[in-house]
């Protein structure tokens, strides 16, 4: 018996294998470039089936007979095919996959460190493609983030959904992310807007809410990611320069140049990406010089960054780089201005100056994909800021070193997991330090990310942060466990529901806590007994795509809220500070509690409507930002909520009562859209922000001209620009954009006037 069954066994097992001896293989490309792709899912009509590896190949095992094999990925069309495989047969397969619309497609990595549509993320996302930083002639990051609703930015610092105020550019609650590398400046830990590859850039994806679990420290009021591309097999250049005019204000007396000048700007933006063999190169180039229309505002800069991609031939899967950037930048510092008339374009007297920047970072990278045991990584980055003065005297410098060492698998049964452990080093040095001396900061952090899906409908997500800081023999911090969770409910084909928790923190930057420096008449005062901010915040929305005829689109609802704790904000006062009369500047102190709700909606679409192409990108938001501590009553949920729809009809309504924090605008509109005839491109942007309410009184009696602005302009302010480009050929285009083309006379942040009517022209060749 035991021989028969020992025979039967070994016949069922050769049967076994006669009927899988079959084999599909084949690779699997992008149809247009003809990159590879990575990680498309093949399968059978009985759910059998393998990924593309790192060359994009594929094999499949399968019996003999008919299969419909399907090859899905995200941001492709999805394809089906039929095959009949015989006996001991192998049949090779080249499958070419087309993307699909540019909207209801689009690929994010930013929410969960997962390549996934936008529309199953559980954070609201908004994507920033090339198009609409190439065809308005964008001279940086700042000016490309600008066009992303509920997104306000004051001297640089950028605040989402009321969630920041006027911090004098240091101490960001936004992280700012390059190909997946925090990029925030080790000492005043702020965004330097102009250094920024855009030349090279892909995508910016700006992340709405707390992303503290992911990005730590100045990334709980969101992220800000810029990906940068990668070659294709065709080697691509790109060459862009604009020439631009600033016109006349539409207050005459402003106006400080002759009658024979206008004040001019000019930039040059060029990349080059090619692969050779298994490297992969991209270089890129920029320089700019921009004779503003604020006196001693000049900024002059020049940029060279790289990125390099080696693909190992001997251990399949391992992947390494080298990237790089270095820029040289000097710019005017324009604080506030000397009045609202003849001198809106002038500094106050002792404001300006001139300072000299040097920004260089270096990455090294490493990632190998293991097949079904995941994907390794490591990500660091060294970052160097130095700042000099007009004599290229008194120096202080800042110095990062970070290390992202990173887990990612996806499991059986639908289970991602994202884990890592993440290192920051800094080191810095000052004449505007206590005893003009050096600080150091030591920043270890560990994480994990866990997420599921349920029958492709439904996927949760939790994760956890643990983040220690120390500044070195002065102070030690340690954060509590920072948690998120989030869902996403796919109750449609193009309706998804998606909820969010998330808790945040910031460590105070050594500029909020240490520098100690002088603007003229104005002090900025340090405060170290400053506390580090905590909070959290909450979010509920649904995103609905829809078609009209070829036009594809997504709608986009969502209510937030966001709770902080010792929130850092900036006043504006008079100080004594052991000199023989007290002074005038800007302190920060720690807000005990601060709270920020409000609705969203945005639209975002692309393809024709009729026989015409239109893009369209716009959104509203509005925040109501209850300070908490001068208005204790508000604690009360209840009580919020009747201050929040009364400042809905009237936005006046609580100012007198100090209810609101300071410095936020409650109101904003952004929209931008642009459609194709023939060869022409027509593009049309509108903004508006509404009146910063509540602002410190110091500014009302100080800044001279300053409260007779604020009654001229109570309402607050519609900016509008438009464009028009003519397509010469596939590969070049010449554009003519006019901004602000009313010739608004305005003001956002109090004291400095935004730009006067002006003219670019801007040819873009890419080959």
């Amino acid at each position: 018996m035991r021989l028969i069954a020992c025979v039967f066994g070994i016949f069922l097992l050769l049967l076994q294998n006669q009927l899988v001896a079959q084999t599909l293989k084949g690779k699997v490309t992008d149809k247009s470039t003809g990159e590879t792709l990575i990680g498309v899912n093949i399968f059978n009509q009985e759910s059998v089936g393998a990924s593309s590896d790192i060359d994009g190949a594929y094999e499949i095992k399968l019996k003999p007979g008919e299969h419909l094999i399907t090859y899905k990925f995200i941001g492709y069309q999805t394809i089906t095919k039929s095959f009949i495989l015989k006996d001991n047969e192998t049949v090779e397969f080249n499958a070419k996959l087309s993307t699909e619309s540019t909207t209801l497609d689009l690929v994010v990595v930013t929410g969960s460190q997962f390549a996934k549509s936008v529309s199953e993320e559980m954070v609201t996302v908004d994507v920033i493609t090339e198009y609409l930083v190439e065809n308005t002639a964008a001279p940086d990051l700042k000016a490309a983030v600008a066009k992303v609703p509920g997104v306000t930015i004051l001297d640089g610092q950028a605040s989402i959904r009321g969630g920041g105020g006027y911090s004098y550019g240091v101490g960001s609650r936004v992280q700012l992310v390059i190909d997946d590398v925090p990029h925030l400046t080790g000492d005043l830990k702020d965004i330097q807007w102009s250094a920024i590859p855009m030349e090279t850039m892909e995508q910016i994806e700006v992340v709405k809410g707390s992303s503290s679990v992911l990005y730590g420290s100045g990334a709980m009021n969101g992220v800000i990611h810029v990906r940068t591309g990668w070659a294709s097999d065709k080697p691509e250049t790109t060459f862009r320069i604009y020439q631009g005019i600033y016109g006349n204000p539409g207050v005459k007396e402003a106006r400080w140049w002759d009658k024979t000048f206008n004040p001019v700007f000019t930039g040059v933006f060029f990349s080059h990406r090619r692969k050779i063999k298994n490297v992969d190169l991209v270089i890129g180039a920029h320089g700019s010089s921009d004779l503003t229309y604020l006196e001693r505002g000049h900024r002059q800069a020049f940029r060279l960054n790289f990125k390099t991609r080696v693909q190992s031939v001997k251990l399949k899967g391992l992947s390494y780089g080298l990237n790089g950037s270095g820029q040289y930048q000097q710019s005017g510092r324009f604080v506030l201005w000397a009045n609202n008339t003849d001198g809106a374009y002038k500094p106050l007297s002792g404001t300006s100056s001139t300072d000299k920047y040097t920004f260089v970072n270096v990455d090294p990278w490493l990632q190998y994909s293991a097949g079904k045991v995941g994907i390794f990584s490591m990500k660091s980055r060294y970052y160097r800021v130095e700042r000099r003065n007009d004599s290229w005297e008194d120096p202080s410098a800042s110095n990062v070193m970070f290390f992202d060492w990173r887990y990612q698998n996806e499991f059986k049964y639908n289970f991602r997991v994202t884990a890592g452990v993440q290192y920051q080093y800094v080191w810095s040095f000052s004449s505007l330090y206590p005893d003009a001396g050096n600080i150091i900061t030591h920043n270890p952090s560990v994480y994990a990310q866990v997420e599921k899906s349920f029958i492709d409908r439904i996927t949760l997500l939790f994760g956890l942060r643990n983040e220690w800081n120390e500044v070195v023999t002065l102070q030690k911090e340690t954060s509590k466990p920072t948690f998120r969770a989030g869902a996403n409910f796919k109750v449609a084909k193009k309706t998804n529901i998606r909820a969010s928790f998330g808790q945040s923190f910031r460590f105070p930057s050594i500029g909020e806590k240490f520098i100690d420096a002088s603007l003229g008449p104005l002090k900025i005062l340090p405060n170290e007994d400053l506390k580090s901010e905590h909070g959290w915040s909450a979010e509920l929305g649904v995103k609905q795509g829809f078609r009209v005829s070829g036009w594809k689109a997504y709608f986009d609802f969502a209510l937030f809220w966001m709770e902080f704790r010792d929130m850092v904000e900036y006043q504006f006062g008079i100080y004594n500070v052991g000199e023989a009369d007290p002074i005038l500047g800007f302190k920060p102190f720690n807000v005990s509690k601060a709270r920020v709700a409000g609705v969203e909606f945005g639209l975002t679409g692309d393809g024709n409507l009729g026989p015409i192409p239109v893009r369209v990108f716009l959104g509203y938001t509005f925040n109501y930002p209850a300070d908490l501590q001068a208005d204790t009553t508000q604690e009360n949920v209840q009580v919020f909520i009747q201050n929040f729809f009364n400042s809905i009809n009237n936005s006046d309504s609580l100012t007198a009562t100090s209810s609101i924090l300071k410095y936020r605008i409650t109101n904003t509109f952004k929209a931008d859209i642009e459609m194709d005839f023939w060869k022409f491109t027509l593009g049309y942007a509108v903004e508006y922000n509404s009146y910063m309410n509540r602002i410190d009184a110091e500014f009302e009696t100080f800044l001279p001209g300053f409260s007779e602005y604020r009654e001229l302009n109570p309402k607050g302010v519609w900016r509008m620009d438009a464009r028009l480009l003519f397509n010469i050929s596939k590969r070049s285009t010449v554009g003519f954009i006019a901004k602000n083309f009313l010739n608004e006379f305005y003001s956002v942040r109090p004291g400095i006037m935004e730009a006067p009517r002006n003219f670019a022209l801007q040819y873009t060749l890419k080959f």
